[in-house]
């Protein structure tokens, strides 16, 4: 069979009979976040000496406006336009991760803290009032109007340490307004920085990842990180404890690692190289791959992923070994699996519902009993 060069299936995750009622998720109390004036003058020190991080390990660019953007930025700050609030993460060392405002924090570094020679220096352009400044940089600007930015106000607000880990993902997601919002990999790895983090990032930069996935999978918004936060879900939860909402229970994975000792990390790992070296092994580069109408195989399917990879995952070495040898024989029912209706509509439309989850996860179960039983 030929297969499609598309990458990634899109995923109905709900069906408007099964979405979740929306509830309260957390209690307002543990809402944690204080009001912090400042002036630009704190900015930019604060910039200077990295008290400020703009390029924490999110793997989005922070570096979006262009340069008329920035300059129409800093010629707000020229003419006393208010700008709009900052949100921050304080870390326990008192740094402090941008949740919003990343663009306009990297135009005023850009004008006024990166060195003079720098050639990544702002100089202004394309200003809509003050036009005699064009091609200022800030050390060129009158000392009068150099003091007026830095003395201009803004509100900030941040997100205090010790806040739960479920509630600032939630204020992550609902206030992260930027030129590029963080996908929800980019939020877990900043609020579950650590043991929980790295662990998706080694596994989703591992070898054994990418070739089961044939680089497929595009590393530079951490989507190759969701597709190991799903697994390490289904694996370390198991299908049991899951309620319905696949985001939550995502997070709950990584809110659990984060407690997790070094030997269970090290199982995770070992279980998971596992998985993708037999999975590649055995079925190669039709791995996680529905077969479309017209006979091909198609693209990346999430659901067929964790389905499989959870499964082999919790397989013996010996077992794994034993479904390589019968590799035709599983082939044969996997392929007789992927043409039946009721298992397609399962990992295709609301592949989120509990049903659906249980249903795709006991269905390859069965399939590799059934052909590890086989004489």
């Amino acid at each position: 069979m030929n297969i499609e060069s598309c990458e990634i299936e899109e995923e109905q995750l709900y069906l408007d009979t099964d979405e979740e009622e929306i509830t309260e998720p957390f209690n307002p109390k543990d809402v944690d976040i204080i009001t912090q004036p400042m002036v630009i003058s704190n900015i930019i020190d604060q910039l200077k000496y990295g008290d400020i991080l703009l390029e924490p390990d999110f793997q989005r660019c922070p570096d979006l406006w262009n340069p008329t953007q920035q300059s129409r930025l800093i010629e707000s700050l020229m003419i006393r336009i208010p700008l709009p609030s900052f949100y921050f993460d304080s870390t326990d060392d008192d740094k402090l991760i941008v949740v919003d405002g990343l663009q306009r924090l990297y135009a005023i570094k850009k004008f006024m803290v990166l060195d003079l020679n720098d050639k990544n220096r702002l100089a202004l352009t394309g200003l809509e009032y003050l036009k005699e400044y064009e091609g200022k940089k800030f050390e060129d600007l009158p000392s009068s109007i150099q003091r007026r930015i830095k003395t201009q106000s803004l509100t900030a607000y941040v997100i205090r340490p010790g806040t739960p880990d479920k509630v600032r993902t939630s204020i992550f997601t609902r206030i992260n307004t930027g030129g590029l919002t963080l996908t929800p990999a980019e939020i877990k790895n900043s609020v579950y920085r650590g043991q929980a983090a790295n662990l998706l990032k080694e596994l989703a930069h591992s070898e054994e990842f990418v070739k089961a996935t044939r680089k497929k999978i595009d590393p530079s918004r951490m989507l190759d990180c969701e597709f190991v936060n799903r697994f390490l879900a289904f694996y370390l939860l198991g299908t049991e404890q899951y309620s319905g909402n696949l985001e939550d229970y995502l997070n709950e994975v990584m809110i659990r690692l984060r407690k997790e000792p070094k030997s269970t990390i090290e199982k995770c790992r070992i279980d998971f190289f596992k998985a993708m070296k037999y999975i590649t092994n055995i079925f190669g580069e039709i791995a996680f791959r529905k077969i479309t109408a017209n006979g091909r195989y198609g693209r990346l399917n999430k659901p067929l992923y964790d389905a499989i990879t959870v499964n082999m995952a919790k397989l013996s070495e010996k077992e794994c070994e034993q479904l390589l040898v019968k590799k035709d024989k599983l082939l044969e029912e996997y392929d007789k699996l992927l043409k039946d209706k009721k298992f397609v509509n399962i990992i295709t439309s609301g592949t989120a519902a509990i049903d659906n989850v249980k249903g795709r996860h006991n269905t390859i179960y069965k399939i590799f009993r059934k052909v590890l039983a086989d004489d």
